[in-house]
Parts: structure tokens; sequence; C-alpha cells
């Protein structure tokens, strides 16, 4: 099984990213959050992997960090759930959000998310909430992964209006809220956060 990759990264589309590892270059299909991280990198990258073989051929899929890894792993033991389903899903939501939905049952923002349809979300959340939370699980990693918090703050007024106007430009739910929260500054409008998100996108 390939663990890993590393290598320089190229950018093929919201959902598929090549490394060329040197003498090999693989095309790996991931979320449109891993493909926003890697956007713009210059120095060749480690992202983790999964390979799926079938018959009719084989897919490597790619993962920015641990935490995107697992969850991957679990959606795939939810029945009616493969690989590319399971993609599209960390694709719909930040990461931590995905969690959160689940451990807490909120179908409701689970089935925003673009293709995923509410049955296929209700047995998400019946099959891993009580897998994904407690101190050992992927709950855990939200507040500390190696001493480093992923707890993501609150959205303020002024964050969710930007959020709706990148969605309206064109980036994905994940890019947004990502964009939002990190170019946050106490004391911005709305506007001045938008002009910093695209400032910094990708860059």
């Amino acid at each position: 099984m390939i663990y890993s990759l590393t290598g320089k990264i190229s950018m093929e589309n919201e959902n598929t990213v090549v490394v060329d590892t040197g003498s090999v270059s693989f095309e790996v299909v991931c979320s449109s959050y891993t493909a926003y991280k890697l956007a713009g990198r210059t120095e060749p990258q480690t992202i983790l992997t999964y390979l799926q073989v079938r018959e009719d051929g084989m897919t490597l899929f790619g993962f920015i960090d641990k935490k995107e890894k697992m969850l991957f792993n679990d959606l795939l033991l939810v029945s009616g759930v493969g690989p590319k389903m399971a993609i599209t899903i960390l694709s719909g939501l930040p990461i931590d959000d995905i969690i959160r939905a689940i451990i807490s049952s909120d179908v409701k923002l689970l089935s925003s998310i673009k293709g995923l349809g509410k049955k296929t979300t209700e047995r998400i959340v019946l099959e891993l909430n009580s897998k994904l939370g407690g101190e050992t699980s992927l709950e855990s990693l939200i507040s500390n992964e190696n001493g480093i918090s992923f707890a993501a703050p609150a959205m303020k007024k002024e964050m969710e209006e930007a959020y709706d106007v990148l969605i309206g430009m064109g980036l994905t739910k994940n890019e947004a809220m990502e964009s939002a929260k990190q170019n946050y500054k106490d004391g911005m409008t709305s506007e001045q956060l938008v002009v910093a998100c695209l400032k910094n996108l990708h860059k």
C-alpha cells in the first residue's frame, strides 16, 4: 500500500492534484480542502494516501493531514459511502465542522453538503456518532493534535457576511470558511475581510 507521497505539487482542478516525486508523477484525487491547502506551495509536500483497487483500475486518494485521512477512513465504514462520496463530504465543510455535526447529530448541517442525501446523512450520524466521540477519537483532534489547537473560532457577523460573499464568488464552502476565519482581525468590516481573503487566496 502507498502510505504517502512526497514531491512537488501541480494543480489540475478543485479535486485533483499531481504529485511529482522526481521520477514518477502521481494523479491524486483529494478534497477541495486539501487542494486549497496545497495550492501555490512551491516546496515539496508530503500527503497521506489511500489506494483504491478495483477491477477497472486503481485510484489514489490524498489527504493534507492525519485528521482528514482518519475521517475519510471512518466514512468508508458507513454503508453506501465509497471513497468518492467520502471526498465529496470532506469537500463540503471544514473537517472540524463535519466531526462536530456527526457527534451532535446535526443532520441538517451535513445535508447541506451538495451531493449528500438525507438518508446517507442519517446513516453517517447513526453509524459514526459514538465512534467519533471520546478522548481517543477524532473529537479529541479538534482540540489537540501534537499540542496544536484545532478549535475553530466562532463565526462573527462580519465573517458570516464575508463567507456568503466568497461563496457567491465561486469559492467552495470549505475555502470560504477557512479563508474568512484565517484572515479576520478584530475591528474588520465584512468588506475589508473579503478584500483580505481575496488578496491572500492561494498565497
